[in-house]
């Protein structure tokens, strides 16, 4: 019988440190192969899947499997390890930090800022009016279901106190049990609390369709323009605003041909077009046309620093996807929008783009 000496079993310490700082390595690679993996294949089928469901899959995969995982190899990993070995420690409390902090990234781009609404000032000057008006440009509420948010979103409106509104488009885009029968009402109601000088006019939008056949009266005084005008006439101002189906703001030739026709009537007027999406402007920007609006981008909802959004779903460029720009011979507004996209369940996300109203103060220019 072999006999076991003081020596040799000394001999054994450093082996069976090395062996569970294996073991601990090996875990905390579990975390990153199964991040790649699951990404990859994402890309692989987002063809075959919805995309709402896609991203609803991949947001909840990265944001709560993911970090569970991580939290458990990292968890486990530390325990495996031996105090003396210093870097598997370290790293599976790094593991640790991270899984918390992709957690508190998810409460707070679904939870705290599609809730902090912001409010983007812009003034133009201009000779076309004898004295200033201020006009509020919001766009895709697109919501889930009429809330406190909501209520908060039309009580700030009420306190900026705008002569006139304008929506370009998306007011509702109810998830189960909410239903567009069920929250129309209450949006309307919402509406009816307005009462801006100048009038309150919208577009159609991509979740448009089931509200189609109501007229103000059922909006809340809200009026659909599609492919046509409305006239404002007040004292020291004209006023022309036109509004684009959301067949035509896509389609910028059929934009560019319906916008022509009704620019040549009366240039003196100051004349604002209104669409859901932005891409007409590529087709109509050496008009004279003194505002175009646009909504539908939502501001790429996750923006990455120094890159942009992520996706905007238009053909303009991705820096053009939120804010105020002179584009050729036209200033063009993208508003980032009030609410979030809820296709299939999808809940709000938002990440370094806050929800947004843009105030514009005209002014005369003289």
């Amino acid at each position: 019988m072999k006999s076991t000496t003081v020596g040799d079993r000394y001999a054994s310490i450093p082996e069976a440190i090395d062996r569970r700082a294996r073991r601990a390595t090996q875990l905390l690679l579990m975390a990153p192969i199964a991040f790649v993996l699951a990404n990859l294949v994402f890309l692989l089928c987002h063809r075959l899947i919805p995309f709402g469901t896609m991203v609803h899959i991949a947001y909840d995969t990265n944001t709560l499997a993911i970090p569970v995982l991580m939290l458990l190899s990292g968890s486990v990993a530390f325990r495996l390890a031996s105090p003396s070995s210093k870097k598997p420690r370290r790293y599976s409390l790094t593991w640790i930090v991270l899984a918390l902090l992709l957690v508190a990234v998810r409460i707070y781009a679904t939870h705290i800022e599609p809730h902090n609404l912001k409010i983007r000032h812009v003034t133009l000057m201009t000779e076309k009016i004898d004295r200033p008006f201020t006009l509020l440009h919001i766009t895709d509420i697109q919501s889930a279901a009429i809330g406190s948010y909501e209520e908060k979103v039309f009580a700030k409106i009420r306190e900026l106190n705008p002569d006139l509104i304008v929506h370009t488009g998306d007011l509702l885009q109810p998830v189960a049990p909410a239903t567009y029968q069920t929250e129309l009402p209450k949006l309307a109601a919402l509406f009816q609390t307005l009462n801006p000088p100048l009038g309150m006019y919208m577009v159609e939008g991509d979740t448009t369709g089931p509200l189609l056949p109501y007229g103000p009266e059922k909006m809340g005084g809200i009026a659909y323009l599609r492919n046509e005008e409305a006239l404002i006439h007040a004292e020291g101002i004209n006023l022309r605003l036109y509004g684009l189906t959301v067949r035509s703001s896509s389609e910028k030739t059929r934009a560019r041909e319906g916008i022509q026709r009704w620019l040549n009537i009366d240039q003196a007027a100051l004349n604002i077009v209104m669409g859901h999406r932005p891409d007409y402007i590529l087709k109509v920007n050496d008009f004279p046309i003194d505002l175009c609006l646009a909504g539908h981008t939502h501001g790429g909802q996750i923006r990455i620093p120094f890159f942009g959004p992520l996706v905007i779903f238009s053909t303009i460029p991705r820096d053009w996807a939120r804010g105020y720009r002179t584009v050729g011979n036209t200033g063009l507004n993208v508003s980032a929008g009030i609410g979030a996209e809820h296709h299939r369940g999808l809940p709000s996300i938002r990440l370094n783009c806050p929800p947004e109203m843009t105030l514009i103060h005209f002014l005369p220019k003289s």
